[in-house]
């Protein structure tokens, strides 16, 4: 049995998501508070806050902060702010994308002409390959590497030149649901990246074996505590009212690009514009737990007030899980290794309550409502 939010598209089988008891998931229920016109958040209260953090930051380095960067619309959007509205000497730090898209290349292109410093980090392309393929068939997510360098590296190269703040976008639990405390402005540290950074429950010193050494993973662990404790990791949508749609109009007036069709699976133009393969990482999420990542994004639009529940329903019932075919040769390619053995490592992610096989391909067997 699945249930689905009341008054958004998300489902009970997505982890670290609560149900209150009129069926309205805390996602929703973070959003009301997000947009409230009561007070229920002071932004105003929340914004001098961080001016509050910015005034204590010390003058005399390099650099004021250091804002982990793709090209992305909201990285784009958070250096702007960084270098136009707070005025701050801004380093910004990729960690490689290595299914880079031409348009995210132009993108991060834009993004640098912003007027920052940039740092592109880009792991031994060998061991890359390895830690994809083992966070492919350890958790089914071949961007296991990508959630830690992008987390990892940035605060690395902020400990490295005694830089004292590092800026993220969004805080996830507050867009995407997670318990009440994670919800509340909070430091991205170590303990926060470990719980919620996207690792799956696996952690960089499992993947040491015969192949890959202590060594070689050292660069992708997070900092211990000791080696940041002067440095700030927070999330700027804790302290600004976090608006995807408005940031897209702002960074396409500095030459931003959208994608010309969405990609399988996506419902959005404007959402992860620089990654070849995503749709197949969100296919296996459906699988899992039988949504995509077309529901989130029209989640943000139904919570904004862009969409209504039943438009976004509609739209999702087209195209959330759905996978390019192509793509799946690329990457088996990229990757080296044959097509029945990626199908194997996906058969092995299915949620067989939600999914029945017919004709060699999945179904589900529950209704979106």
């Amino acid at each position: 049995m699945i249930n689905f939010c009341k008054k958004c598209l998300f489902p009970d089988t997505k982890p670290d998501l609560y149900f209150d008891k009129l069926g309205v998931c805390d996602a929703c229920r973070s959003a009301e508070q997000k947009w409230a016109v009561d007070g229920s958040i002071d932004w105003e209260d929340r914004s001098r806050e961080f001016d509050a953090i910015i005034a204590r930051l010390p003058k005399k380095g390099l650099y004021d902060c250091v804002v982990p960067v793709s090209g992305g619309k909201d990285s784009t959007y958070q250096t702007i702010r960084m270098v136009e509205f707070h005025k701050l000497r801004t380093l910004a730090v990729t960690f490689d994308q290595f299914d880079q898209t031409p348009i995210g290349q132009h993108n991060l292109k834009i993004l640098k002409e912003v007027g920052v410093d940039h740092i592109h980090f880009t792991l031994n392309p060998k061991l890359l390959k390895k830690l994809i393929l083992r966070g492919f068939e350890e958790v089914g997510d071949l961007y296991w590497v990508n959630h830690v360098g992008m987390f990892s590296i940035p605060t690395r190269v902020a400990s490295w030149m005694n830089i004292p703040l590092v800026v993220y976008g969004e805080n996830p639990q507050m867009e995407y649901g997670g318990p009440e405390k994670a919800r509340l402005p909070q430091p991205m540290n170590k303990r926060w990246r470990q719980e919620f950074g996207g690792l799956r429950g696996l952690r960089e010193e499992d993947m040491i074996d015969h192949t890959i050494s202590q060594r070689e993973i050292d660069i992708l662990t997070f900092p211990d505590d000791d080696k940041t404790k002067d440095i700030k990791g927070l999330f700027y949508g804790d302290y600004f009212r976090w608006d995807p749609v408005n940031h897209t109009e702002l960074v396409k007036n500095y030459g931003w690009k959208p994608l010309d069709l969405p990609p399988e699976g996506s419902s959005s133009v404007n959402e992860n514009c620089d990654m070849q393969f995503i749709d197949i990482r969100e296919h296996v999420k459906y699988l899992k737990y039988g949504y995509g990542r077309a529901t989130d994004q029209l989640n943000i639009e139904v919570r904004s007030g862009h969409k209504t529940r039943e438009q976004a329903l509609e739209v999702a019932l087209k195209v959330d899980g759905k996978v390019s075919e192509k793509n799946i040769s690329k990457f088996c390619e990229f990757i080296g290794i044959e097509r029945n053995y990626f199908d194997n490592i996906v058969d092995r992610f299915v949620n067989k309550k939600l999914f029945t096989k017919v004709n060699d391909a999945w179904r589900p067997n529950y209704e979106r409502v």
